[in-house]
């Protein structure tokens, strides 16, 4: 096919270089002629081009027109142009000039024709003879892979790639690398000459770790496709490893020898010479003396061993260094740290052989195994790694342990105790064998032997109570305890064992005593156990189950159904469980009451209150309950149960208090805990407390008798205050007042301020948030703005201040930003009441306490507020009418003395004309470690001893019958441990 490729000649402004544009004569014509008259090419390699010039000339006597110019021959081998830009006009004589480019895409003879085509009369196109001939010269490639293997970073190889030129004209080869990592890599482009071979020099050079990615793609003519070569090559961040890196030579007594082995291996691909081997020598104990010629060629994949030599000449710690040197740019050496401990420690195992005897079937028997490090303090610790039963013969094992988390060190006279169980489950003999394996130096396997006998009974006759354990509804966040008695009423004895919990419920049931391995059960014997329940925030009905193990083919266990509620409820019960401790059958217990409240914005009905299946069901009883049952009881209204504990049946005693409502599908369910002893002594434990966190709540009687008394407060504040401020004690304080319901219609003569028209029932005052209602010690001006919240006005009818407290730290207020059961925003108390805070009540009135339950109630309340264990962090005082009463006061304060009493506080008058004296005796003491320490019981006389952190005190103490309580001369420092101990006198039961 012809092709025609040419340009069209455009006018331009000027005279260009050989061509001129002038008029042409009308008489005369012109000529062109061509210099070469043709052009040969000869032979060009496909994809390269060769070039040649045309000069065209007009011999005439006219002016000349050069319009077109092309090729006609093989599509694209060839193009004509002009050298310079038209028009092109050619004056006579006057030449142009034409540039030919000859580019062959095939092999083999390719002729063309170049036209030129003019204005020219004589000869319109001029038409000249072309010749080439295309030759497919290209370098051959190989390999198509190059694999540089692995290096070390920073060091240098180089790989050949082999390039060969069979043909007879030259090539340019021209290679390029590609991927992320080609700045690792060099090659350079070449010319091969006809039929010349050459290798043409990849170069690596790494400085990064790694695998590289990276390709090389090779271009083996002039415009011809590249071709791939694959190339594989990693970094190393170093040749010569260790094996080990670190050698640890462990504890070896002094003046023995220990010796381990260390290799070094050539992970590379390529050899590495070996130069020496040596030590730093910073310890002496270190030594090697290796018969190996240095330098040596460790080969790619090759390992060397080395022997090392740790002789400790001192106790304690040894370390050192050896160093591999080896030719290597990065890493001119490889180190090994070398570690030993100078005294080994020594293992006692007691008893290494025990002798089970002879056992019930069906029992599990434990033996204590102790296993101490009984070397000297400088002579390391003692590892335990494994420890396993040989293979026992004849039968079905007998013997067991406990796990043990494996490997376990132990210090310089530390020591651990392995639970070794004996459970015979056939008639016959048995004997097993424990192999421990430790880091003791002389004592590496140590062998414990064990043996035992059995012999058959009858069947168990277990009595279990109760039958299945119902928790109720416990409040979320909240836990409770019930018990489980097991009672053998058969005529033989009955072994029992892995009494432990099957199904926790996802782990909201535990034993609080733990898993009972077993025992063995005497006809008549009996004893009970405690499990728990923690009712998770979100909610929720759970189920479990606790098995117990006996000898009884017929039953073999025992399964006891767990199952508990847990959601938000409207009643609030004032002890989350009633605990009368240790009682005496001969002494009854006093009677305890719990008080629920309605927490909730609507009515609840209360349908029943009952005492459900215990441990010993006739041990508690109900003293006290509402009447008539089933009612509704109001919002912020509650009601109070009194239960009574006999303690006749000896140990530990616990049944359920449930309250069936209506918004709980199960009861609502309070513990109640006993233990009945014939013990008459008793131990109350104290924690000296530490006051630099006070949180303290003033309890202000805003009835309309206070018109003397709270202009005298008011004036006492400030000592208060700045008695705790000097002290750098870290306070939270707010008010409530005396009011549980508001006075409708409100007295105008008397109004209260504070938007709950003086039923605060436990809000801190202003209820409104007219002013702060939680202060502390950076609340600025502290003093004043508690001057303003105990104004708390004088409109309320009944002064019930402990009733008030136990609301203000109760659910719902204590843990809720605002109490939902009333229209004014944002009233809770959350935020007041710090778990690591002492507690300070004070209460002010000008009458004596009318709330509904008993003093001890209130108390006791108040002190499992802030733990079992730690009563006195829960101290109450008061600014309270004297037993004689005065003038502006009402009747005697005599339920505030008790309770002050009771908590170690202190009452004072509320007749004084100063409060400021009496505040800042109140601030002395509440803001000042504890002195007096009151006891739970009240002693029989002379029988009261004191132990001060474990060391009995015969002085420095007195008892203060008066308020039942240990006074001390000295107050002892924060964190004392105090152990009062002393003979319970059943006039205190």
């Amino acid at each position: 096919m012809t092709g025609r490729w040419g340009w069209v000649a455009l006018a331009v402004v000027g005279l260009l270089a050989g061509c001129a544009d002038r008029e042409r004569s009308a008489l005369a014509d012109g000529r062109l002629t061509a210099t070469p008259g043709g052009v040969d090419f000869e032979k060009v390699a496909i994809f390269d081009a060769r070039e040649a010039e045309i000069s065209l000339r007009n011999v005439g006597r006219a002016p000349v027109d050069v319009n077109e110019v092309w090729v006609e021959g093989p599509e694209g081998a060839y193009r004509a142009e002009f050298t310079h830009e038209g028009p092109h006009s050619l004056q006579p004589g006057s030449a142009c000039s034409l540039r030919v480019r000859f580019a062959p895409a095939a092999a083999g003879a390719q002729p063309a024709v170049l036209v030129v085509r003019s204005d020219t009369r004589i000869e319109p196109l001029l038409r000249l003879p072309l010749n080439g001939s295309g030759v497919d010269a290209w370098a051959r490639v190989s390999p198509r892979r190059l694999d540089f293997g692995r290096i070390e970073a920073d060091a240098t190889k180089t790989l050949p790639l082999r390039l060969d030129n069979p043909t007879e004209l030259p090539v340019e080869v021209t290679p390029k690398l590609v991927g992320a990592d080609r700045d690792e890599f060099s090659v350079e482009a070449v010319t091969l000459a006809p039929g010349e071979s050459r290798e043409l020099n990849v170069t690596f050079h790494p400085v990064r770790v790694g695998r590289k990615q990276v390709a090389l793609a090779v271009s083996p003519c002039r415009g011809c496709a590249d071709v791939s070569v694959q190339v594989a090559a990693e970094a190393l961040e170093r040749a010569v490893v260790a094996e080990p890196e670190v050698l640890d030579f462990g504890a070896v007594p002094v003046d023995r020898d220990a010796v381990r082995e260390s290799s070094i291996r050539n992970i590379s691909t390529e050899p590495v010479t070996v130069t020496r081997l040596t030590l730093e020598g910073r310890d002496a104990s270190f030594t090697q003396n290796n018969d190996v010629s240095f330098p040596f060629v460790l080969q790619p994949g090759e390992v060397r061993t080395f022997t090392f030599r740790y002789s400790p000449d001192h106790q304690g710690a040894a370390q050192d260094t050896a160093l591999y040197h080896v030719e290597s740019r990065r890493h001119p050496t490889t180190p090994v740290a070398l570690r030993g401990y100078g005294g080994a420690p020594e293992l006692c195992v007691s008893p290494s052989f025990h002798d089970f005897g002879t056992q019930p079937l069906g029992a599990k028997v434990r033996v204590i195994i102790n296993v101490k490090n009984c070397g000297a303090s400088n002579e390391g610790g003692l590892t335990i790694n494994t420890l396993d039963w040989l293979p026992q013969q004849g039968g079905a094992p007998q013997f067991n342990h406990t796990p043990l988390a494996l490997p376990v060190t132990l210090p310089p006279g530390g020591e651990v105790n392995l639970e070794v169980f004996y459970e015979p489950t056939e008639l016959r003999a048995a004997e097993g064998s424990l192999v421990m394996t430790t880091n003791a130096f002389s004592a590496a396997t140590v062998q414990m032997d064990f043996r035992g006998d059995t012999e058959a009974h009858a069947p168990c006759e277990l009595v279990l109570t109760p039958q299945a354990l119902d928790f109720g509804t416990i409040p979320p966040g909240q836990g409770a305890v019930l018990g489980l008695k097991l009672e053998n009423r058969g005529t033989d004895l009955c072994p029992v064992k892995n009494i432990r919990l099957r199904d926790d419920g996802g782990g909201v049931f535990t034993l609080p005593g733990g898993d009972l391995y077993g025992g063995i059960m005497y006809p008549g014997d009996w004893f009970s156990f405690q499990v728990a329940f923690m009712a998770p925030v979100a909610g929720g009905h759970f189920t479990g189950t606790v098995q117990i193990e006996q000898m009884e083919p017929a039953n073999p266990v025992m399964l006891v159904p767990l199952v508990a509620n847990t959601q938000a409820v409207c009643l609030v019960a004032s002890r989350r469980y009633m605990d009368w401790g240790v009682a005496r059958p001969d002494c009854p217990a006093e009677p305890m009451e719990v008080n629920f409240l309605n927490a909730c914005a609507a009515p609840v009905t209360v349908a029943d209150v009952w005492i459900g299946p215990g441990t010993t069901d006739s041990e508690f009883g109900l003293s006290a309950v509402p009447d008539p049952i089933p009612f509704v009881l109001p919002p912020n209204e509650a009601f109070t149960v009194g239960v009574e504990y006999l303690g006749l049946v000896s140990g530990m005693n616990l049944s359920p208090l449930y309250v069936a409502s209506s918004d709980l599908p199960a009861p609502l369910m309070v513990p109640l805990v006993g233990e009945s002893s014939m013990r008459v002594e008793r131990t109350d434990t104290f924690i000296q407390q530490d006051v630099s966190k006070v949180d303290v709540l003033l309890v202000v009687d805003n009835t309309a008798s206070m018109a003397v008394e709270h202009p005298r407060l008011v004036d006492a504040i400030p000592t208060f205050v700045q008695t705790a401020l000097d002290r750098g004690v870290s306070l939270n304080v707010a008010v409530t007042t005396t009011g549980i319901h508001p006075v409708t219609p409100p007295d105008p003569a008397n109004a209260c301020p504070g938007g709950a028209e003086g039923g605060e029932a436990g809000r801190f005052f202003p209820a409104d948030n007219s002013l702060p209602r939680i202060l502390t010690s950076a609340t600025p001006n502290l003093a004043q703005q508690l001057q303003q919240n105990v104004q708390v006005g004088r409109c309320a009818e009944v002064e019930q201040g402990f009733e008030a407290m136990r609301r203000a730290l109760s659910r719902p207020l204590v843990n809720s930003a605002d109490d939902a059961r009333t229209p004014l925003p944002d009233d809770g108390n959350a935020g007041f009441l710090r778990e690591e805070a002492a507690l300070v009540v004070l209460f002010v009135s000008d009458e004596d306490d009318h709330s509904p339950d008993a003093v001890d109630t209130y108390v006791d309340w108040a002190q499992q507020l802030k733990g079992q264990n730690q009563p006195q962090r829960a101290t109450f005082y008061a600014i309270a009418p004297p037993a004689e009463g005065c003038a502006t006061a009402g009747g005697a304060g005599t339920r505030y003395a008790e309770a002050t009493a009771r908590t170690g506080g202190e009452v004072v008058s509320v007749c004084a004309e100063d409060y400021r004296p009496l505040l800042q005796a109140v601030g002395d003491k509440a803001f000042s470690a504890q002195e007096r320490f009151p006891l739970s019981d009240l002693p029989e006389p002379g029988t009261v001893t004191v132990t001060v952190n474990g060391t009995p005190s015969t002085s420095g103490w007195t008892y203060d019958a008066a308020t039942n309580s240990v006074v001390f001369d000295v107050v002892p420092p924060a964190g004392t441990r105090i152990a009062i101990n002393y003979r319970r006198s059943c006039e205190a039961m």
